[in-house]
């Protein structure tokens, strides 16, 4: 069995790789030669060339970083028009890391990344052969759900992963190669890269890099709701945990729910855990019970095939604006505020100090998990 040394201890691989209705081997296959040929070396993903480069990678950071777009386009037409004075090879790396981007979430259909890999490709004056392997559907069809905020927020997403790139690049090869390979390294590193928000790319870079450790989760909001409902820690407890330690529990759960099942491939999302700490619930109605599912940041709601696949920034923004204004008024007023964790750091943005001195950390409700849940992402 193959063994991941990490951090002084080694563990059996054996951790979210397998999925009862899913072969994601090729995901993996993809992701780890992504992590060695582009973020270790400097290579490529499409193409035998470098362009994972630090000047290349400085090139899309003042392209796109340093020219934000905040007009009511869609994600696609406003990166098309930020990439127009970049450089052929820019506009190919910038379309090796959408493909990046888009590697984990599986709310989106695979020949929607696959369209617009080639269309930011395309602006090159180069297009990627039809075949390619890793613009194939076992390749696009993704992890896990990014949940909607992952697409209202992409922007932030693509900027984050643009900025811990240029990170990486300012390192020696060495460097790199100890911090995508070392789970303690990682984290030392990781956790001093600025970044705006919570930015669910932090999570599902380290599953790629460490998938015998990390489990297939791209928000800490599914990770404290798993440890609660197995009863690890109770919802106090969790609010606090960070990345690092929501990891080790989960680890050490799933290391006692294996002993329980030791045939069995386990997964959270999927049968016989799910039932365990799921949203689902079953309410009773007139024409008898009915299973609902109480909305999360990592649900998946599958894309229009006649619309863009992202609500458009402007509806974002405006209800950032809303809530800021709600908040603002109530500070005023002396009340405590709730921002939905997906929603804060954007609304923070907006408001001064004393403002955001009364954004409660959590609610003071005494409900069960699932209507906790529903409360905590009103916009109260």
């Amino acid at each position: 069995m193959a063994l991941l040394k990490s951090g002084g201890c080694e563990e059996d691989a054996n951790m979210a790789r397998k999925l009862h209705k899913r072969d994601i081997s090729h995901i993996l296959a993809a992701a780890e030669q992504w992590i060695r040929v582009c973020l270790i070396a400097d290579g490529s993903v499409f193409v035998p060339d470098s362009h994972w480069t630090a000047p290349l990678v400085d090139e899309v950071y003042r392209d796109f970083v340093e020219h934000p777009d905040f007009g009511e386009d869609d994600f696609m037409t406003k990166l098309k028009h930020q990439m127009e004075n970049g450089s052929p090879s820019a506009r190919q790396l910038m379309a090796e890391m959408l493909w990046a981007l888009l590697l984990f979430p599986s709310n989106m259909k695979a020949r929607t990344k696959r369209q617009q890999v080639r269309e930011i490709w395309g602006m090159s004056g180069q297009q990627l052969p039809e075949n390619h392997p890793f613009l194939n559907d076992r390749v696009l069809d993704g992890i896990g759900s990014g949940g909607p905020g992952f697409n209202n927020y992409r922007p932030n997403e693509l900027e984050y992963l643009i900025s811990l790139v240029r990170d990486l690049k300012q390192r020696s090869e060495k460097e790199r190669q100890n911090i995508l390979t070392d789970y303690d390294a990682f984290f030392e590193w990781i956790n001093k890269v600025p970044r705006k928000g919570k930015r669910q790319f932090r999570h599902m870079l380290r599953f790629f890099a460490f998938p015998d450790r990390v489990e297939r989760i791209s928000s800490n909001n599914d990770r404290r709701m798993i440890l609660q409902g197995f009863g690890i820690a109770s919802q106090r407890e969790v609010a606090n945990w960070k990345d690092r330690q929501l990891d080790e529990k989960l680890m050490e759960l799933r290391s006692k729910l294996q002993v329980e099942l030791p045939s069995a491939v386990l997964d959270f999302y999927e049968s016989p855990l799910k039932e365990r700490w799921s949203r689902d619930r079953k309410i009773k109605t007139v024409g008898g019970e009915v299973t609902v599912t109480v909305p999360g940041s990592d649900d998946e709601v599958e894309d229009k095939e006649t619309v863009t696949d992202e609500v458009k920034t402007s509806e974002a923004r405006l209800s950032i604006q809303i809530q800021s204004k709600l908040a603002r008024i109530g500070a005023i007023m002396g009340f405590k505020v709730w921002i939905p964790r997906a929603d804060r750091s954007r609304v923070a943005e907006l408001l001064h100090e004393k403002e955001r001195a009364a954004f409660l950390e959590d609610l003071p409700l005494n409900y069960d998990i699932a209507r906790l849940s529903t409360h905590r992402q009103l916009d109260d």
